[in-house]
């Protein structure tokens, strides 16, 4: 079953944990392959579950494929979104509608959950750096968990774009309410702004650059290269569609593919 079914059969507001399919042998585990990720593992990697998640290989085809061109209009309503984005079969943003709001020096930018509980990824630019110069960003969520985190999405002063690897993870409960009480990840339902986080399988994302794994709850690397650093958070606001629209009239929103352009698969 590949992450897309598993979704649907799970639906938005199951918290078990779902678990990764596929399995490698000892020997393969221990041995890096040319296109796989760093098997370095975090020490936080072994005691979540699955225990093995850096042995495990990125998938070909994991059904979700991140944003890595972004599109914004003023609204919905010049547009006609795909039935997978609509919402009551609305054809456009309807004002109970969650987003997570970003404010910056050159404007607001909302990424409606409509479009995050597909695609998990949005990568970005948005805001400034110190040198001045557009700061790339991730926009990510994950609907088993119903965990949002917003993050620059530079290593080592670099951009590198973030896509979905396909697999689950769980990290340990106390890593899992830390990152909430650090206000690192927060949950959001696909209406009414905010809502609890579920304990369950989490996305793990990777980034281009190094092949690393990252816990999507935690934004911490959990295999490879980048294993143990953090990403930086970028504030963020979850809110409605239109208690964000009405605080930010000249806002932009997030437009669905195929207006935004996702990740050749």
């Amino acid at each position: 079953m590949d992450r897309r079914s598993l979704l649907s059969a799970l639906g938005l507001g199951m918290s078990g944990f779902a678990g990764c399919g596929g399995a490698v042998d000892s020997e393969q585990s221990e041995t890096p392959t040319d296109d796989g990720p760093d098997r370095n593992a975090s020490a936080m990697a072994e005691y979540g579950i699955p225990s093995t998640i850096c042995e495990e290989e990125i998938r070909a085809d994991p059904g979700i494929a991140a944003i890595t061109d972004p599109a914004f209009g003023p609204d919905w309503d010049e547009i006609t979104p795909a039935p997978e984005y609509r919402f009551d079969d609305a054809t456009t943003l309807s004002a109970e509608q969650t987003v997570i709001g970003l404010e910056g020096p050159d404007g607001t930018r909302a990424y409606p959950l409509a479009v995050l509980y597909i695609h998990e990824i949005v990568n970005d630019a948005f805001g400034r750096t110190d040198s001045g110069e557009r700061r790339p960003v991730i926009v990510t969520y994950c609907p088993i968990c119903r965990s949002g985190l917003v993050a620059d999405r530079r290593l080592d002063g670099e951009p590198t774009t973030f896509l979905v690897s396909g697999l689950l993870w769980q990290p340990e409960s106390i890593r899992q309410a830390a990152s909430e009480r650090d206000n690192r990840t927060f949950g959001a339902g696909r209406t009414g702004g905010e809502t609890d986080l579920a304990r369950g399988g989490n996305l793990v994302m990777y980034d281009e650059a190094t092949l690393s794994y990252w816990s999507q709850i935690l934004g911490e690397a959990i295999c490879g290269p980048e294993a143990g650093d953090r990403l930086p958070i970028v504030p963020s606001t979850v809110t409605t569609w239109g208690e964000w629209r009405s605080e930010h009239p000249g806002t932009d929103v997030l437009l669905p593919p195929p207006h935004s352009e996702i990740v050749d698969s």
